[in-house]
C-alpha cells in the first residue's frame, strides 16, 4: 500500500504505476499457492445397496443379488472393499419376499447372515435399512426397534402421520433417519413436514437418489437425466436447496439409474458421499450398454475414484462419528 503519511502530491497516480508494473506472460505464473485449496473433506462414506432388483424386468442379472445367498455374499464383498455401511431392502426380489416368511424375520435373516460373516472377518459395518415393508407399524419400524440396524431411509412424500411418528420413533432410538430427495420439491417437503417440527436430532442426514429409472406407471416423481450437464445442473440443483435449509448437514448422493457411476464422481467432486451398488444402477457407463459385473464392481470402482480424486474411504466408525452416532466400541 502507499504511504498515506507522505505528500499526496509526490505519490504516484495509477496511470503511473500501472505503466511500471510488471506484466506477466502465461508461461512465467505466479506461485501456485496464490490460489487456496478448495474446501472438500478427506473422508469420504462410501455404502453399498447390494439388491439387484435394478435387473428383474428384461435385463441378464449375472451376480445381482436376487436370493438370500446371493445378498449376504454381495453384503459381505462390498464391505471387504470397503464399504462403510449396507443398505438392506429386499422389495422386489421375488425370491426373498414370497420366502414365505415374514418381514422382521427376513430382516433377522439378513442382518444375523451378513454380520455373522463379516464378524469372522473381523470386519465393522453399519447396517441400513428401507422401513417401509410390512402390514403394521411394528414391522415398518422392526429393523429399528429390533436394534438390527443404525440408521433407516425415507422420502418425505407418504401419510404425514406415519412419517411424524416414524422419524419420532427412529431418532428417540438413537438411530438416524435419512430424508430421502428425488426432487428439489421434496426437500421443501422434508423441511416443512418433518424438520421445523423438530423431529429429529442434527446433524440431520440426506440421501438424494435422482436418475431412477421410471414410467408412466411409477409412483414417484422421476428426474430427466438425459446428458452430463442435465446430471450436473439436477444434482447442483438440489444439494444447493439443501444447504438452503440445512446448511451443515450429511449429504449423500445415490449412483442410479443410466447416469450411475458418474454421479458419484461428481458427488465426490462437490465434496459429499456416495451409496453404490446394483440397487438402483444396472450400467457400467451412461453412454455404453454393459451391464455391471457386480456390487464388488460398484465399490471398487468408488475406492478408486476417490483415490484419484484425493480423498479416503471413511471408515464404519469415521461414518458414524459424522453422523452423530455412538462409535462401535461404546456399543459393545
Amino acid at each position: 500500500m502507499l504511504d498515506l503519511k507522505q505528500d499526496w502530491s509526490k505519490l504516484p497516480s495509477r496511470t503511473t504505476m500501472q505503466s511500471e508494473a510488471r506484466i506477466r506472460e502465461l508461461d512465467r505464473p505466479p506461485s501456485p499457492d496464490v490460489q487456496s485449496k478448495w474446501d472438500i473433506p478427506e473422508l469420504v462414506v462410501v455404502g453399498a445397496a447390494v439388491s439387484g432388483r435394478i435387473v428383474q424386468e428384461g435385463q441378464e442379472t449375472r451376480n445381482f443379488a436376487l436370493d438370500f445367498d446371493s445378498f449376504e455374499r454381495a453384503a459381505v464383498e462390498a464391505v471387504q472393499a470397503g464399504a462403510a455401511f449396507i443398505h438392506i431392502d429386499t422389495g422386489g426380489i421375488a425370491a426373498i419376499m414370497e420366502s414365505g416368511l415374514s418381514v422382521p424375520r427376513i430382516y433377522d435373516k439378513l442382518t444375523s447372515g451378513i454380520g455373522q460373516k463379516l464378524a469372522a472377518l473381523d470386519l465393522d459395518w453399519v447396517p441400513d435399512a428401507n422401513i417401509l415393508r410390512g402390514e403394521t407399524f411394528a414391522e415398518n419400524l422392526y429393523p429399528i426397534t429390533a436394534g438390527l440396524v443404525e440408521t433407516a431411509m425415507m422420502a418425505p412424500r407418504f401419510p404425514l402421520e406415519w412419517m411424524e411418528a416414524t422419524a419420532k420413533a427412529v431418532d428417540d432410538s438413537g438411530c438416524k433417519l435419512f430424508l430421502v430427495i428425488h426432487t428439489a420439491a421434496e426437500v421443501e417437503l422434508a423441511q416443512r413436514l418433518i424438520l421445523s417440527k423438530g423431529l429429529l436430532t442434527p446433524p440431520i442426514c440426506w440421501d438424494v437418489l435422482i436418475g431412477y429409472p421410471y414410467d408412466e406407471t411409477t409412483n414417484i416423481q422421476g428426474t430427466y437425466i438425459k446428458h452430463p450437464r442435465a446430471m450436473m445442473d439436477e444434482l447442483a440443483l438440489i444439494v444447493d436447496r439443501i444447504r438452503e435449509v440445512d446448511p451443515d448437514g450429511f449429504v449423500m448422493v445415490n449412483a442410479s439409474g443410466r447416469a450411475g457411476h458418474y454421479l458419484a464422481v461428481q458427488a465426490m467432486l462437490m465434496g459429499l458421499h456416495v451409496r453404490t451398488g446394483t440397487e438402483d444402477m444396472a450400467f457400467r457407463f451412461p453412454h455404453k450398454d454393459e451391464l455391471i459385473e457386480s456390487n464388488l464392481e460398484t465399490m471398487l470402482r468408488a475406492r478408486m475414484t476417490a483415490e484419484v480424486l484425493g480423498r479416503r474411504l471413511a471408515t464404519p466408525d469415521e461414518y458414524r462419528q459424522m453422523i452423530g452416532l455412538r462409535p462401535r466400541s461404546d456399543n459393545a
